[in-house]
């Protein structure tokens, strides 16, 4: 059987494994536009700050499944479904049996009048961060435009490298899908601390670009004018799903419509990563979650579909809103639903430590959890949210982040017992 994955981000990375390690045996072919190895794209914004890090970054792939598949370094025009065959770039075809789709996700576009498109720099390959690292070198007023996790990841190495940018929001918070007000402003703070100025609600309108000295002022609709020598856009991703809508397949939430075990609307061929809407039991609905975890486990759950080794508890459940992140040496942990008029709060704090842990509720149930400077015990609270728990009063030791067990955690019903 040959199996054909597009794609080497985490999905496809993690496809190629599951396959390999159940049946060895099997042709696995992997075809990227990306760069022609493996890498952690959740950590490049390292090659900003050196470019030389970049075999720092690289996955430690196990050198004999690297021996045993093909990698081809080229673009996919067309997906022929009908013929089981690819068309690359330049006309050639490559076959297969079975096909994984693990195209990821592409940067939103930023036009803003006045401004060339490609003056505009993204953040979501390894050539990207290198293009933003050439370009850092003779800027003095960078610009940011997006106040959600890939925009302050950007904001956070620039003020690390001693240029602390401007960031431009539409919305008037930060990390609006990610945390709540509270915590989005302590987020803020911390920031603004080591040097970077927020321009909150403000969309931008036009700019005045200077080519040739690539120097201007950026207007938005609120009346701010913000000086720039480099603009940044960190405003989220689209799926890359123009390949799969081309051959057929069903699109939904913007992204491939995937079942449980990660097979699309056409039989063997199969979708993961960025690239995919799983399908959610609970809400009746496709979901599309752009996030390392479903990525990578999305990904090990098509190459484990494909060979014909998924067994039925394997299979994909409802995808949980997760991120972890650590913003000048403060980590942060988002966890499931952190918004809504209907949920519970249970809130810890030590403002001396810059420590905010919030719990929420819904109906009893634990269904998210922010906790921002002290992430102990962030496992326990995926697990609750994920075990749907109830329990009519938070435990102490959970809420304040205290140390509970010295060995093995016990379950979910005897921590809410």
């Amino acid at each position: 059987m040959r199996v054909v994955i597009i794609g080497n981000g985490t999905a496809g990375i993690h496809a190629m494994l599951a396959i390999k390690r159940n049946t060895p045996k099997t042709d696995v072919t992997l075809v990227t536009h990306d760069e022609p190895f493996f890498y952690s794209r959740p950590e490049i914004t390292q090659l900003i700050e050196d470019p030389y890090t970049l075999k720092v970054i690289a996955l430690p792939v196990p050198g004999e499944i690297l021996k045993d598949i093909t990698l081809i370094h080229q673009t996919v025009e067309e997906i022929e479904p009908k013929t089981g065959t690819l068309r690359l770039a330049g006309g050639a075809r490559l076959p297969y049996d079975r096909l994984i789709l693990a195209t990821g996700a592409a940067p939103k576009k930023v036009k803003i009048i006045g401004v060339p498109s490609d003056a505009i720099l993204t953040m979501r390959t390894a050539r990207d961060a290198l293009r933003i690292a050439a370009h850092l070198e003779e800027s003095d007023a960078p610009v940011i435009l997006g106040g959600g996790l890939i925009g302050l990841k950007i904001a956070h190495t620039l003020a690390r490298l001693g240029k602390p940018p401007r960031v431009v929001v539409s919305s008037p918070r930060l990390l609006s899908r990610t945390l709540d007000s509270e915590t989005a402003a302590t987020i803020q703070e911390l920031f603004e601390e080591n040097g970077v100025t927020f321009h909150l609600g403000a969309t931008p309108k036009y700019a005045d670009w200077d080519e040739r000295t690539r120097k201007g002022t950026l207007f938005t609709e609120k009346g701010d004018k913000i000086p720039f020598d480099l603009l940044l856009a960190g405003k989220g991703v689209n799926p890359r799903v123009e390949l799969a809508r081309q051959a057929g397949i069903l699109i939904e939430d913007g992204g491939i419509a995937v079942t449980d075990s990660m097979e699309t609307s056409l039989k063997h061929h199969y979708a993961a990563g960025d690239c995919a809407s799983i399908f959610n039991h609970e809400t009746g609905r496709y979901e599309n979650r752009a996030i390392w975890p479903v990525a990578a486990e999305s990904g090990r759950i098509a190459g484990e579909a494909v060979v014909g080794k998924l067994i039925s508890s394997g299979r994909f459940s409802a995808p949980i809103a997760r991120n972890a992140i650590t913003f000048f040496s403060v980590p942060m942990v988002s966890i499931g639903t952190v918004q809504g008029e209907s949920l519970k709060t249970n809130v810890y704090r030590e403002a001396s430590r810059r420590i905010v842990r919030k719990i929420f509720q819904e109906n009893g149930r634990i269904v998210g959890a922010v906790l921002v400077g002290d992430i102990m015990h962030a496992g326990v609270l995926f697990e609750a949210v994920r075990q749907e728990a109830r329990v009519r009063q938070i435990p102490g030791w959970l809420l304040r982040g205290a140390p509970q067990f010295s060995q093995q955690t016990p379950s979910m019903e005897v921590l809410f017992s």
